[in-house]
């Protein structure tokens, strides 16, 4: 089974190396691109949800707190791009133990409250200090990633196979951290909290590093949009962004590795078809339309398309195993 899983991995990053030179349509290479660092995102999301069942709500905080300081290190001190998205994921990170903290001692509806309280703030941080964030109007001119041997990031052909390299990177340490002892015990803890402190777990230790880690991926995806669009705003600090990534891991689904890839790819794809829509209508469906998939989701197919996957796979090993 492994030798397959590996011949499957290698055909599909074949597929990906070679798909923007196949399609060459310059506004599907940017929704390709739209496409892995929402991968990136939604992951992270998913990782603190998913895996350890902690209810963010606020999860854009970390995703504009990523960009907004790469943004700013690159516009302000002249930081490098690929220094500073590492550095914007690492500031996410801090926030994110910081938040983790009067997190230990909430779950459900009060933690969800919480972090959308965080999140609030820092939108509103980000719209009323206009010296620094230039308000409303949001930061522009944010430079590109500077290139090397010659090649420019600046189009999305050669940002594309940049946001590749970042959305395996992330989804190798997702896999390695839910595969270890360390993601048993998240499971452990999503199932059943106290059961798992009475094995031994150390639940609020387990909160704070998921909450980290989380955090330092959500800002890194962050600072990769920050300098793909050059333009960010406070708008990526609001509830609706954390609600596009809830999105994406549900209707893929949650607690899983592929899901969030599979409803970051649907998804992005979806909202960009919708906007002709809108033009039609003269109205923003884009969340309405979120809302009832997440609402059929939720009633029918719980475990998103790879539980309905996972359900078709056991039924022909089932018919297999009858013939």
């Amino acid at each position: 089974m492994a030798a397959k899983q590996k011949i499957w991995a290698g055909l599909g990053l074949v597929a990906c190396l070679a798909l923007p030179l196949i399609i060459t349509d310059r506004y599907i290479q940017h929704l390709l691109v739209m496409s892995l660092i929402f991968v990136i995102f939604s992951s992270s999301w998913n990782l603190i949800t998913g895996y350890s069942g902690q209810l963010n709500m606020g999860h854009a905080a970390f995703f504009g707190i990523g960009a907004y300081a790469s943004a700013l290190l690159a516009l302000k001190l002249g930081v490098s791009p690929w220094i500073g998205m590492f550095l914007g994921g690492l500031l996410a990170a801090a926030a994110g133990f910081l938040l983790g903290i009067p997190a230990l001692r909430l779950s459900g509806p009060y933690l969800a409250i919480t972090t959308i309280g965080f999140a609030e703030i820092l939108r509103l941080v980000a719209m009323n200090w206009v010296d620094l964030t230039r308000g409303s109007l949001g930061l522009y001119g944010i430079p590109p990633l500077p290139g090397f041997w010659g090649i420019r990031f600046t189009s999305e052909l050669t940002f594309y196979y940049v946001a590749l390299a970042a959305a395996a990177w992330a989804l190798f340490c997702f896999r390695r951290i839910t595969r270890s002892e360390f993601g048993l015990s998240l499971q452990a803890m999503r199932e059943d909290e106290i059961g798992a402190e009475s094995i031994g777990i150390g639940t609020n230790r387990y909160k704070l590093t998921v909450f980290t880690i989380s955090a330092f991926f959500g800002g890194f995806a962050g600072a990769l949009l920050a300098h793909y669009q050059r333009l960010i705003s406070p708008d990526m600090l609001s509830l609706g962004e954390t609600f596009q990534a809830l999105t994406m891991t549900m209707i893929g689904g949650l607690g899983t590795l592929t899901g969030p890839v599979i409803g970051a790819v649907l998804l992005t794809f979806l909202s960009e078809g919708l906007r002709f829509v809108e033009d039609a209508v003269k109205m923003d469906v884009r969340l309405i339309i979120y809302g009832g998939l997440l609402i059929v989701t939720i009633l029918f197919m719980r475990g998103g398309i790879m539980g309905l996957w996972e359900r078709w796979r056991g039924r022909s090993a089932g018919d297999g195993e009858e013939a």
